[in-house]
């Protein structure tokens, strides 16, 4: 296949191309009210969201406003083009893809809650933001200067590192995919859109040269090893940075051309300007213009590295210049620049109560796995609760079990046990075909009664094992089930007032019977904690555990999604945060900012920012080490 050939083919498969190929205007007549988009109009969506109006059309689909039914809040939907839901492998390439990039919670990309199939349709519900994309903001405001641009790129870098690390390259970065804001303060405010749809347009992995001019991407922004259809990394994302920075600097397109062929050439064979030639009027510094060149260098290794690595630079770049004068140094060029961060204070939150949220999502859908028998739980505790429940445990005068008495698989009938006593118990006789023994314990506390608990489960050798505890009002729980077969489960430090309620159970693979053990037992142990450290759960702004200086707090990560949030209550100033693991795969930033790997880092901290703890190794299934492994947090001057 010839050159050009190849370029035409791959300028038909780009998904923002009219199939002539002219780069033509987008048709002025509004397309979003056509009879197809508009049946979709007061549907409800897999029992839970309810198409409201459509707000938007693009490449990959339409865009609704819809109403999560059962908490009353709005998300978007989007609903793919029916073209892509007609094949078994695309609609498997959508599942990995849209559960990849729902794992995604940086807060300058466009967070994906849920996805599925609607009939012949694919969707995904992302948030809800009000805005204008970025390429529309260049055609009503013209370039930007480098003051107004810098704090957007950085942005935006923020959220592709996050991307990066997690293996997912966004593949098609373009203006129309970045979509600005305004926060209460008065700031700019960037969200990513659509991470990794693009490789949906892919019917499968290239395996011949034919197949692999195949590729996904928009002309104006595609790298060159995009456009000869090799495989693409992070770097790839990197030049189409580039190629938009050099748009939202100089109002123009890196590389023009009549038709699509003539612009992916370019790409290939031409050297771009420097934005400060194309656009001598904006003032745009040599600095500015190196940080774009290097990231469109047709060489991937020529330019930079990570999306980390570009915005240090472009924060370096603009203390050096839009700062010039009062020499504010890179804290101070952080601060203008949003970086704190990227923590938006209360007075300047972009999100109101009326619009889904990840914490809102994630609570729902806690509940959806445990409502099964987590009701029972909660009314028994209830029970528990009531007058005279929990003087009649404790006046009992059978002791608190040692070994587990049937039948126990609801909070009537709960085993009453004693913290700092093993218990010995067994995952026998099933309830029905589908569901396996549950074996359920209380420790009568009573209510009004704060405690910090750890509760621990040993594994069985051919069953997988889960483990759930509430409290007398339902509302200090937690559940773990992230060991494989054979391995135990462990909830560290959950804060707990009045009498604790404990599930053991078998997790049961969907199509498989529950598993029956008579023979070998698990252990079970309540510890209570009297020592200092992280209370559960605090994996939201929220909850965050108190950080005083000098302090050194210590803590637990101990499931695959666990996150551990502190709040500096200390002065403003710069410090030295000292970050331990001992082992444990651990990552850290501030705010929202880059993640930093253990060790100690002088920082700039304010009254009130939030130093988040996660683990790296992440993925939903596998073993999960070093659950007993502590971290610690201490803040030097």
């Amino acid at each position: 296949m010839t050159r050009a050939s190849a370029l035409e083919a791959a300028a038909r498969s780009s998904p923002s191309v009219e199939s002539s190929s002219e780069l033509t205007p987008p048709p002025t007549e509004d397309r979003r009210l056509s009879d197809s988009n508009q049946a979709w109009l007061g549907k409800i969506v897999d029992g839970r969201y309810k198409v409201l109006e459509v707000i938007g059309r693009g490449g990959m689909g339409v865009v609704y406003r819809v109403e999560h039914l059962r908490m009353g809040k709005i998300a978007a939907m989007k609903v793919l083009h029916r073209d892509l839901a007609t094949e078994p492998d695309v609609i498997a390439r959508f599942e990995r893809e849209a559960a990849a990039i729902s794992k995604l919670h940086h807060p300058h990309t466009v967070q994906v809650f849920d996805f599925g199939t609607a009939g012949t349709a694919l969707y995904l519900i992302m948030e809800y933001v009000r805005g204008v994309d970025l390429s529309k903001m260049i055609q009503r405001d013209g370039p930007l200067p480098w003051s107004r641009a810098a704090p957007l790129l950085a942005q935006v870098c923020s959220a592709l590192q996050e991307a990066h690390e997690l293996g997912i390259v966004h593949r098609d970065l373009k203006p129309e995919n970045i979509l600005i804001t305004r926060t209460a303060g008065g700031r700019d405010y960037a969200k990513v859109l659509d991470f990794g749809l693009a490789k949906l347009e892919q019917r499968q992995a290239p395996s011949t040269m034919t197949d692999k001019q195949q590729i996904v991407g928009t002309p104006y922004f595609m790298s060159p090893e995009q456009i000869r259809g090799d495989d693409v990394d992070a770097r790839s994302d990197i030049y189409s940075f580039g190629a938009m920075m050099f748009e939202l600097l100089t109002g123009q397109h890196l590389f023009q051309g009549s038709t699509a062929v003539g612009v992916l050439t370019k790409h290939l064979t031409t050297e771009p300007d420097a934005p400060s030639n194309r656009a001598p009027r904006m003032g745009i510094d040599p600095r500015v213009d190196h940080l774009c060149s290097r990231a469109v260098a047709k060489d991937p290794g020529a330019r930079w590295q990570t999306a980390a690595e570009l915005a240090e630079a472009i924060e370096e770049v603009y203390a050096e210049t839009v700062e010039h004068g009062t020499s504010p140094g890179r804290a101070a060029a952080s601060r203008a620049l949003g970086r704190r961060g990227f923590h938006i204070s209360p007075d300047e939150h972009v999100e109101t109560d009326l619009r889904l949220r990840r914490s809102d999502i994630d609570a729902f859908e806690r509940g959806l796995r445990r409502r099964r028998w987590v009701s029972v739980l909660i009314l028994g505790v209830v029970l528990l609760g009531a007058a005279g429940s929990v003087a009649w445990f404790a006046t009992r005068e059978a002791p608190p079990l040692r070994n587990e008495s049937e039948p126990n698989n609801d909070s009537a009938h709960a085993n009453r046990i004693a913290a700092g006593t093993e218990v010995t118990g067994f995952i026998g006789r099933r309830q029905s075909p589908q569901d396996g023994d549950r074996d359920v314990f209380v420790v009568p506390w009573p209510s009004g009664e704060k405690r910090v608990v750890t509760v621990k489960v040993t594994g069985l050798p051919n069953l997988d094992i889960n483990l759930t505890v509430t409290d007398g009002d339902g509302a200090h729980g937690g559940d773990a089930d992230d060991g494989r077969i054979g391995e135990g489960e462990i909830l560290h430090r959950r804060s707990i007032d009045g009498p604790l309620v404990i599930s053991v159970g078998e997790s049961v693979p969907k199509g498989s019977m529950p598993i029956e053990n008579v023979s070998d037992p698990y252990t079970l142990t309540v510890t209570e904690e009297k020592l200092a450290g992280e209370t559960e759960p605090n994996n939201s702004d929220a909850d965050a555990n108190a950080l005083e200086p000098t302090a050194e707090l210590r803590g637990y990560l101990d499931t695959h999604s666990d996150v551990d949030e502190l709040r500096w209550t200390g002065p403003d100033g710069t410090f030295n945060v000292i970050v331990r693991a001992d082992g444990l795969p651990l990552a850290w930033r501030l705010g929202d900012d880059k993640l930093r790997t253990p060790g100690s880092a002088k920082v700039k901290l304010a009254h009130g920012d939030i130093i988040r703890l996660e683990r790296t190794d992440k993925s939903s299934t596998g073993s999960l080490p070093s659950r007993d492994t502590m971290w610690s947090v201490v803040v030097m001057p």
